[in-house]
């Protein structure tokens, strides 16, 4: 919740009670109230109205989101023949690493991931965590390094710098010093710090004006993956596989 006065309070309050059954991973309307600090019968209400537009289901007086939202996932990820495209590129990342590959894209400041691979075809990310903090990925802080200071201020004041694992950046003064080197380098590292022992290397895609299309990441296990992957062989196969992905945007009048 927010003060923010051109808040609709119901909408708001709807979309709080979704994220709590998210959180919760399905709960009672009695424990959705507990946990948002709202009384049972407020929050009943909600659910009831979500669940007559099938966005929620029950069993046995536990609720859970609905299959309907998979649909709404499916069609915003198909929506664009940019990203249909980018899926195909996601596989050739992999193929050639050896390793995993996503393709993500910013949206009101966080990270939402459209496509993982990890062999020879992609696939729509699974993650549960699919919403993730610029500040602790690849493709976040690649962007965040393209973004004027203003934009980079809103979207910390918005969401913080939450520390994720040990290895999280949550201090301004260290997150712009990233920044700086990923703009001198020409890409992001992501070293243990959103999922711990995962490390990432990540790049920004352009369409032909400049402007940001979205990131592409290779990542692999810390048991593995030498500093050598993160700053070399990663980066090298990314620079060559996104230009071609740029190439063909470009040629194919996609954007």
């Amino acid at each position: 919740m927010t003060d923010d006065t051109q808040l609709l309070t119901t909408t708001d309050t709807s979309l709080a009670v979704i994220d709590a059954l998210v959180q919760l991973d399905g709960a009672t309307a009695s424990e959705v109230g507990a946990e948002l600090g709202m009384s049972e019968s407020t929050v009943y209400k909600h659910l009831h109205t979500l669940s007559e537009h099938g966005y929620v289901v029950s069993h046995r007086g536990e609720y859970e989101l609905g299959g309907r939202w998979y649909h709404l996932g499916m069609y915003v990820r198909n929506r664009s023949k940019v990203y249909e495209l980018a899926g195909k590129y996601v596989t050739d990342l992999s193929e050639r690493s050896n390793e995993e590959s996503d393709f993500g894209v910013e949206e009101n400041g966080r990270i939402v991931t459209f496509y993982n691979s990890v062999g020879s075809s992609a696939s729509p990310s699974s993650r549960l965590n699919n919403y993730e903090y610029m500040h602790a990925t690849a493709i976040g802080k690649a962007i965040l390094a393209r973004l004027p200071e203003s934009r980079v201020d809103s979207i910390i004041d918005r969401w913080g710098l939450p520390e994720l694992t040990e290895h999280t950046i949550t201090s301004r003064a260290a997150l712009d010093e990233e920044l700086t080197r990923v703009r001198e380098q020409g890409y992001a590292i992501n070293d243990r710090e959103s999922i711990p022992g995962k490390r990432v290397t990540g790049v920004v895609a352009e369409d032909p004006s400049g402007g940001i299309i979205g990131g592409f990441t290779i990542s692999g296990p810390e048991y593995r993956t030498e500093d050598a992957d993160l700053h070399r062989t990663f980066p090298d196969i990314l620079r060559r596989v996104v230009s071609n992905f740029e190439h063909e945007l470009e040629s194919q009048e996609l954007v």
